[in-house]
């Protein structure tokens, strides 16, 4: 189970802010939140222009009807203007028609009234005029109610003086009026990121149904002598309000938007129609437009971003983070299950680039095909066969149908480059009341119509001794409470033809590999889903284990682990936490009484259930920032990120040259269950999108490992055969599995 630190608003340093926001070590007292361990039909956005007032969409139901299960707010901010002989400061030309084009579509597609919003513009943005603006939204705001902030003007950073901040430096909305004068009213000083962060946690005390977009950037030194560039200068004065202590957020909640990564510009663009909007702005207005019922907030990020990123002129690359795979329309707090998907980036005469590659478990060979989930035909839809993987980007050929840059697609079919895990299928009954259920199991494993596997890493083979996995349908029959077998030391229990029919997972010796995979098959058809999940899930498990780098042990990045054990009592410091882990009504007292440990030394390990195991990372290069990633694959089946979290913005991964990051108080793993841990950590030049890896647990009947049980998840599924190692500069891995008992 992963364990992480419940914190606020994240990571230009737009995303800078939105890592400000989300500034773990500010919680106090230590909060942890227990995350489970679960899985990972567009009108896409054609890249030509569109002339405002955007115009009103077409769409089966009522735009009026979204988040009507609460009240609707929305505060909006847009500074154009700064007084170049005042401050030196050029003025932006997009921040107004920004702030229109987001007031239509709030009233378009969300319900939105004009006494829902609260707009500020040029000389209502003063300092004074923010924070009374947001005093005003929290007053206003219901529990459950629907909350959109959006800024879009220049952004800076100042000193930090109250020592809330690792790299020294504060995040900075430049209010209109500040830095005009020689006085020390507030109103002379830009607005802080503890500010917005205070005042984001009065509303998320309210609701957890808030969205918040920055079109800003912090980071001025990439945008020195261009005009349209939306950061300024570090300002050197000691700020007003800086030493004060501000009441940091204790709940995650909603999602937040920056409209570039650390030391990237966010800019104005001139669009067909004469007037300037902010590049982000632009994409993610008309997306929020065209999005369908399905559609989640990063489904429709994902489109802003490809169409971004594909624009000539246009350098800058948006992060999200937050609840990303809640839906947008309907406005449910509830998520709904979404396959990964990957935007169209480029499109070429013969060729389409996907911004994802084998790091992220992309293969040559796997299909790919549009994404409309509420089409009525899917297999008619686009598609394309990925030709070439490198890291971090893959190529496909399109083979039918139009793709259109910010397209998603889904995979359809994964192609695994390793020697087929061998089956062997079984039953008590094969010549009687089996018979049926077997043919279609069998059916299974032979292609479909379109010639395509739905079990493409497995070959089922007539020779049980020869197999790797072996699938027995049994028909059990339990008496006070436990199977009844023939012989007291029978490996199978004994089946009977009047008892529904299971099929098990077992190893070679006829062992349950593990407790859940034991699948129910009164519903043949029910079955056989689960039957296909369940065995991919474990080739994907060895896919993920056997991805080598040919720097093997020599990482770029240290890793040290300690373990957390819990007492009765501890005094609280560098040592001792007391944590409350949510979902399991525990608020207990935990030391550090293990470790550090090297990431190899791990193996040698045998921990205790209900421990944490948390992490340090050292940056070891002088000069290059690396992305690093740690997942855990569970006894259960699941892969998950312990770092970063899936709902993080990609930068959060990112540590710099010669830097070292203590993890305790951000992320652990729990070890709920019995049976192996793996971890495997990962360092990279460029972010990976966590969500493309994760999968949820094995689905059947609660259960965990045991010694016997484990034989074949240990040799024939974590890929011991077919390892894949490749030279590169760019990535390594690292590996380890321990037990828990």
């Amino acid at each position: 189970m992963i364990i992480s630190v419940i914190s606020v608003l994240s990571d230009c340093n737009t995303s800078k802010m939105l890592n400000k926001f989300m500034n773990p070590l500010k919680i106090k007292p230590l909060l942890i939140a227990v995350a489970s361990l679960s899985a990972l039909s567009l009108l896409s956005c054609k890249q030509g222009e569109t002339s405002e007032p955007v115009p009103r969409m077409l769409t089966t139901f009522a735009s009026s009807a979204t988040h009507s299960a609460g009240g609707k707010h929305a505060l909006l901010i847009g500074i154009q203007e700064y007084n170049y002989v005042q401050t030196g400061f050029h003025s932006l030309k997009g921040p107004l028609n920004d702030i229109n084009l987001t007031k239509g579509m709030l009233g378009q597609r969300f319900g939105f009234q004009e006494q829902d919003l609260i707009t500020l513009t040029d000389a209502q943005a003063t300092h004074t005029g923010i924070e009374n603006a947001f005093q005003k939204l929290i007053q206003r705001i219901n529990p459950g109610d629907f909350v959109y902030i959006y800024y879009t003007g220049h952004g800076s950073q100042t000193a930090d003086l109250n020592g809330d901040e690792l790299e020294g430096k504060d995040q900075t909305w430049v209010a209109y009026g500040a830095r005009t004068r020689q006085t020390n009213h507030k109103d002379n000083y830009d607005v802080l990121d503890d500010e917005i962060n205070a005042w984001l946690g009065a509303i998320y005390a309210k609701t957890d149904q808030v969205v918040f977009v920055s079109d800003s950037c912090h980071s001025a030194t990439v945008s020195k002598g261009f005009n349209l560039t939306r950061a300024l200068d570090f300002d050197e004065r000691p700020h007003i309000l800086g030493r004060l202590k501000y009441t940091q957020p204790q709940i995650e909640r909603g999602i937040r938007i920056g409209a570039a990564r650390d030391y990237e510009s966010a800019i104005d663009k001139a669009r067909t129609n004469g007037r300037h909007y902010g590049a982000f702005t632009w994409h993610w207005v008309h997306n929020l437009q065209q999005a369908q019922a399905s559609d989640t907030w990063y489904t429709v990020f994902q489109r802003t971003y490809a169409q971004l990123t594909a624009e000539r002129g246009v350098a800058q690359r948006p992060q999200i983070e937050g609840e990303r795979r809640q839906q947008i329309l309907g406005g449910g707090r509830f998520f709904t299950a979404q396959p990964a998907t990957l935007p169209v980036t480029v499109i070429n005469n013969n060729w389409i680039e996907l911004k994802a590659g084998f790091l992220s478990g992309v293969t040559q060979g796997s299909v790919y095909r549009q994404y409309q989930p509420q089409h009525p035909n899917p297999n008619s839809l686009p598609r394309l066969t990925i030709t070439d993987v490198d890291a971090f980007t893959s190529y496909g050929k399109p083979e039918r149908g139009t793709f259109q840059t910010g397209d998603l697609v889904v995979e359809k079919s994964h192609a695994y480059h390793f020697k087929p895990i061998k089956v062997a299928l079984e039953a008590a009954f094969p010549n009687g009341k089996d018979r049926p259920l077997l043919q279609r199991i069998q059916a299974a494993f032979r292609p479909d119509a379109e010639g395509e596997l739905a079990l493409p890493a497995y070959r089922l083979i007539n020779d049980p001794a020869d197999a790797d996995i072996r699938l027995q349908l049994l028909r059990p029959k339990r008496r006070n409470g436990q199977f009844i077998r023939a012989k007291a030391n029978d490996a199978l229990p004994q089946s009977f033809p009047e008892q529904p029919a299971k099929l098990w997972v077992l190893t070679p010796e006829q062992r349950l590999l593990y407790n859940k995979l034991q699948m129910a098959f009164h519903n043949p058809t029910r079955g056989i889903e689960l039957l296909e999940e369940n065995l991919n899930k474990l080739a994907r498990v060895r896919e993920l284990k056997a991805l080598q780098s040919s720097r093997g042990s020599q990482l770029p990045v240290g890793l040290q682990a300690y373990v957390l054990s819990p007492v009765s009592f501890c005094q609280p410091g560098p040592n001792c936490r007391r944590i409350r882990i949510r979902g399991l009504n525990q608020n207990q007292y935990y030391r550090k009484t293990k470790g550090p440990y090297r990431l190899q030394e791990l193996e040698k390990q045998t921990m205790n259930q209900e421990e944490i195991i948390t992490f340090t990372l050292h940056n070891q290069s002088e000069w290059v920032d690396y992305y690093c990633y740690i997942f855990n694959i569970s006894p259960t089946g699941a892969i998950s990120s312990i770092f970063p979290k899936r709902s993080h913005r990609p930068e959060a991964a990112r540590l710099d040259a010669r830097k070292t990051r203590e993890l305790m108080e951000v992320t652990g793993l729990f070890t709920e269950d019995v049976g192996e841990e793996t971890l495997k950590f990962m360092t990279s030049l460029e972010p990976i999108d966590v969500a493309l890896l994760e999968q949820g647990p094995f689905k059947g009947r609660a259960g965990a490992f045991n010694p016997l049980e484990r034989l074949l998840f240990a040799h024939a599924v974590h890929g011991e055969r077919g390892q894949i190692s490749l030279d590169n500069d760019e990535w390594a891995t690292g590996l380890v599995a321990f037990d828990v008992k």
